[in-house]
């Protein structure tokens, strides 16, 4: 009776850690979200420091991460997606490391169609640039962008 009761509770608490495991890895939900590719505001223009291309891709080892090409070699950075989740609301909610500018930064996009723009942006010390779809800085929407490939 004694080792039934310890199986029963070896199962319970399994059972109870099996979601922690269960979380997909950060690859695995930009996957899911259809995230992975490369985004602009103008997929018929080329990469231009007027027309940046931002890319969601995953390594060889499975590690994911946001690469910015923003039209000049010596500003472009690749920085890693450390924690990524697709929220009840059917939005897009990662973090970011951004070892160039030394901030992780959480983002998260909603999406219609084929096209997905930034709904929330927040930094470090509670740095938050987008709210609710709107840039705080100027109360104006954020653009929505397209998948170029």
């Amino acid at each position: 009776m004694k080792y039934r009761r310890l199986a029963l509770l070896a199962f319970a608490l399994a059972l109870v850690a099996a979601p922690a495991g269960a979380q997909p890895s950060p690859a695995n939900a930009l996957r899911e979200w259809g995230l992975l590719g490369w985004w602009s505001l103008r997929c018929d223009l080329p990469v231009s420091p007027s027309n940046f291309y931002y890319g969601y891709v995953v390594d060889p080892s499975g590690r994911a991460y946001h690469e910015r090409d923003l039209g000049d070699p010596s500003r472009n950075d690749k920085s890693e997606v450390t924690s990524a989740q697709i929220r009840p609301d059917g939005n897009l909610e990662i973090l970011v490391d951004f070892t160039s500018i030394n901030q992780v930064r959480q983002v998260v996009f909603t999406r219609s169609g084929e096209r997905m723009r930034a709904w929330f942006n927040r930094g470090p010390n509670d740095d938050i640039t987008v709210e609710n779809g709107i840039f705080r800085h100027n109360n104006q929407p954020t653009p929505w962008q397209s998948k170029c490939r």
